[in-house]
């Protein structure tokens, strides 16, 4: 079941909607196969009717293990819209959290090498006013949700374009034999004007610069460190 558009506000709308991965069932359904199978070859091969009793009661608890499991991987989801981030779940006692973009200070994946394989992983968010990160843990495409959320920052706060798939639009190579710091203005009925070269960011905005790149998990927070030192040394 989607997220409910009663719950948007006006303008409004849902950009990821997604449930745990399918790997939040693994563990119980494996269980029960493995149940499964070993009734199986009870009844071939003729064990003693208590062992019987015993197997079928664990298919019960295994069975019972994997419908509960089941039912909060269908009622646990986790959404993007244009404005928050929406994280619902729980069967009889309901559990939300939301986090507006604009409060968002920094995001980022973590995944495990069986992650890797299964495409999945966690997300993690701070925000002012918390200690730790908030953890959105089991989440199919990590990354893909990561850059679709770094999209719609970029969107709300006015910055470059981003493409859906977290990467910004290639600016146009000016054709062979034209300066760089000249333009064509074709369509316009003018001349190629040239373009003045813009100067060399400040120390302050590589710094930005940097900080961002940070935020986005493009380098790590050691490689920040490092390179803001030397910045800061040339001061």
């Amino acid at each position: 079941m989607g997220f409910s558009n009663k719950m948007l506000n006006p303008g409004e709308e849902v950009v990821v909607d997604v449930r745990p991965h399918w790997k939040f069932l693994f563990m119980p359904a494996i269980a029960v196969a493995v149940v499964v199978a070993g009734c199986v070859a009870a009844l071939v091969e003729d064990v003693p009717q208590w062992a019987l009793i015993a197997l079928g009661a664990l298919l019960v608890v295994c069975l019972l293990w994997l419908a509960g499991r089941y039912l909060k991987w269908t009622t646990t989801s986790f959404v993007v819209t244009n404005e928050r981030l929406v994280l619902r779940r729980g069967v009889l006692k309901r559990f939300g959290r939301e986090i507006l973009l604009d409060r968002l200070t920094d995001i980022s994946c973590n995944q495990t090498l069986s992650d890797r394989v299964l495409r999945c992983g966690d997300v993690l968010l701070e925000s002012p006013g918390r200690d730790s990160p908030e953890v959105f843990p089991d989440l199919p495409h990590p990354v893909a949700i990561q850059n679709e959320i770094y999209r719609l920052i970029s969107m709300r706060r006015g910055g470059p374009p981003i493409a859906a798939g977290g990467w910004p639009h290639a600016q146009a190579s000016p054709p062979p034999g034209v300066p760089a710091t000249v333009i064509a203005d074709e369509g316009l009925g003018g001349p190629a004007q040239p373009v003045a070269t813009p100067a060399a960011p400040t120390v302050a905005e590589q710094l930005s610069q940097l900080d961002d790149l940070r935020r986005r998990g493009v380098i790590s927070r050691r490689e920040f460190a490092a390179k803001k030192a030397e910045l800061l040394s040339r001061m």
